[in-house]
């Protein structure tokens, strides 16, 4: 009865195995699938200038062929333009495209190739490009008007040495008065001193 039990479990083992084998065979290449590792910008990277090239890595090396144009990566910039050269060089796992300024904001990265277990994959991914600064922000204004030259009063200057009054003229309205008065002082001494010179000359005689 032994043997005989024991033979039943092994058909009974066989049985499961043959149910559970084409599951398992059918999810192997599922799960042999290439999957993204990093891309250059990185997803949702802010750089300051349109880069030159993108480029995404994958986990395995893809199955491409130049001929057959297996790997694709499309690079459009925040108004729709599509700025990568159509060309696509794969280098071990990394698959590169070059790419030509566009109008700073969001730039959309589409890409496909082939797995190495020959299934395609494919991806979507953004990074930003943020708009350069005004140079003009960051010059000094220079200004219209000439600077004063050394040693000229400014223009303050001149206004506050206009603004203090001129001393008052002397008040000249008798002028005549006085010097009629000298005259007379000066016509009477000369006929005092007329008179007592010719009075002592009388007494004298």
């Amino acid at each position: 009865m032994k043997p005989r039990s024991t033979y039943r479990s092994r058909l009974r083992l066989a049985a499961v195995a043959a149910l559970l084998l084409p599951g398992a065979l059918a999810a192997s290449p599922a799960l042999a699938h290439d999957a993204l590792s990093s891309t250059t910008p990185a997803q949702d990277a802010v750089v300051t200038a349109a880069p030159e090239t993108v480029s995404v890595t994958l986990t395995q090396p893809p199955t491409d062929s130049a001929s057959l144009n297996l790997s694709v990566i499309t690079v459009t910039d925040s108004a729709g333009t599509t700025v990568s050269d159509g060309k696509v060089v794969v280098d071990g796992p990394t698959l590169a495209t070059k790419t030509v300024p566009g109008s700073p904001g969001t730039y959309t990265v589409l890409w496909r190739a082939v797995s190495s277990d020959g299934h395609p994959i494919e991806g979507k991914y953004t990074f930003t490009v943020q708009a350069p600064a005004s140079a003009a922000t960051s010059e000094p204004a220079v200004s219209a008007t000439p600077s004063a030259e050394a040693g000229t009063p400014s223009a303050a200057a001149q206004s506050t040495a206009t603004a203090i009054p001129a001393a008052p003229r002397p008040n000249d309205d008798n002028a005549p008065l006085t010097v009629g008065i000298a005259l007379g002082l000066l016509a009477a001494a000369l006929g005092v001193t007329w008179w007592v010179r010719r009075r002592n000359a009388n007494r004298g005689a």
